[in-house]
């Protein structure tokens, strides 16, 4: 049934349910915020930690100390920061991808990692190794310089060929020689300078072979003992730095490597950002939606209270006329209504103009109650009156056509005289019935005033 108070209780439902809606929403954007926040954080931050490791990556490789303590703590970091945003962590208020693009991203991610990881311990194992033979370097450099040196004077001493002078002269400037582009490889891992080397290596170690094989120069003691030296040396010069050389060689391929994929791992990390990002705009737009659409509601329903408010003054106003007219139907007997200056609120004004009715309904039973009583007392004379009759018609000697209309006239005084009491004590009951109504009607205005 549409009555105004269903049409009220609906309103109010409405209004309540949207102010809930609003302050929830209003709650959990907040929360998701925060939450959005923290994981665009440290997804972000991830992006920083791929730049910090490859910087640490140069640093080891030209520095001289090997220390891996930051390079250890971005990674396992980074590591642990992915674990968690594949996973998800309460404790870190990181949530798990909310879509399968961000997942798919993450898991790109993942696996650029493992390979630049792969290269980087392998980084980690050359850089100490490399190093230890590094700070040999120059001691290394200087024996075979010496070993060759003493060849040339042994061969200027023996007075030989200046064949033979000019190939042990070179031999002296290819130890110098290779000692400079092995720095040089060393500190600027330039292919050029792996190059140099290996040229002036494989020259010297020609030269080397051809003196040894040299039936002339196996003449001399001393000349073959000093050849044989220099052949010790240069098998132990060459295992060292050929070592050296290839460690070197696999440090720079594994450098290059996290070089060339830092972008890429960065660039992946940031398209999961990105992706993030996107996602909490997304759901904060909707959000904001659904607020501005709860607040239309709202004012709608709102507006439409405002309606309905209106009615209900409307109606106030009339049921007031209506009771007015309800009391002033009757001339009062007792008390009066309110003066026309005297005024109080609809309900109260109400009430007193359905007490003054309420005191005519009360005057009118009394009345009904007063003729009932009279009717009653009519009908028992009018009883009375009969037998009386019917006695005296009796001795009167009245024929029996004359008897019975005398007696059904009687009969009809009776059944009027019945049925008046009769109407009488309906009309009284239906006084009470509506007395009663009023005074229910009565209480509660009198409760809500």
């Amino acid at each position: 049934m549409n009555t105004i108070t269903n049409q009220i209780k609906l309103i109010g439902g409405m209004l309540s349910f949207m102010i809930a809606a609003v302050v929830l929403i209003t709650v959990y954007i907040n929360e998701t915020s925060q939450r959005d926040s923290v994981v665009i954080n440290v997804a972000g931050k991830q992006r920083m930690l791929t730049q910090r490791i490859t910087k640490d990556v140069l640093w080891l490789q030209n520095g001289k100390s090997v220390e891996f303590g930051e390079i250890d703590a971005s990674t396992a970091e980074f590591e642990a920061t992915l674990g968690d945003l594949i996973h998800g962590n309460a404790e870190r208020n990181i949530y798990a991808p909310p879509k399968s693009c961000i997942k798919e991203r993450l898991l790109q991610v993942e696996g650029l990692w493992l390979r630049f990881r792969e290269n980087l311990e392998r980084f980690k194992g050359l850089i100490s190794d490399t190093k230890r033979l590094r700070s040999g370097l120059q001691a290394e450099n200087t024996t075979i310089l010496e070993v060759s040196d003493a060849v040339v004077k042994e061969m200027v001493a023996l007075g030989l060929e200046g064949r033979y002078i000019d190939d042990s002269g070179r031999q002296r400037m290819l130890t110098q020689k290779m000692a400079l582009h092995s720095t040089q490889y060393l500190l600027t891992g330039e292919l050029k300078h792996f190059s140099e080397f290996y040229d002036a290596y494989g020259l010297y170690e020609s030269t080397l072979q051809g003196f040894l094989g040299d039936a002339a120069l196996k003449r001399d003691a001393t000349l073959q003992e000093l050849l044989e030296a220099n052949r010790v040396a240069w098998r132990h010069y060459s295992e060292y730095v050929r070592t050296l050389m290839e460690k070197q060689k696999e440090i720079n391929d594994a450098v290059a490597y996290i070089k060339d994929n830092n972008m890429v791992l960065m660039d992946t990390m940031d398209s999961a950002v990105t992706a993030y990002t996107e996602h909490s705009k997304t759901q904060r737009r909707f959000l904001q939606y659904f607020q501005y659409a709860a607040s239309i509601i709202a004012l709608l329903a709102m507006f439409y209270s405002a309606r309905l408010t209106w009615k209900i003054e409307r109606h106030f106003e009339e049921f007031l006329k209506h009771s007015e007219a309800m009391a002033s139907s009757v001339a009062p007997e007792e008390g009066t209504l309110p003066e026309a200056g005297v005024r109080g609120d609809e309900l109260t004004m109400a009430s007193m103009h359905m007490n003054h009715f309420a005191a005519k309904i009360t005057a009118v039973l009394e009345h009904a109650r007063q003729a009932i009583h009279a009717s009653e007392q009519a009908a028992r004379e009018l009883a009375d009156v009969s037998e009386t009759m019917d006695e005296e018609l009796e001795g009167l000697g009245l024929d029996e056509a004359s008897k019975r209309d005398i007696d059904k006239t009687i009969d009809k005084s009776e059944d009027i005289a019945i049925q008046t009491l009769e109407e009488l004590s309906g009309t009284s009951r239906l006084l009470e019935q509506l007395q009663r109504n009023l005074d229910t009607i009565i209480s509660k205005t009198e409760k809500r005033g």
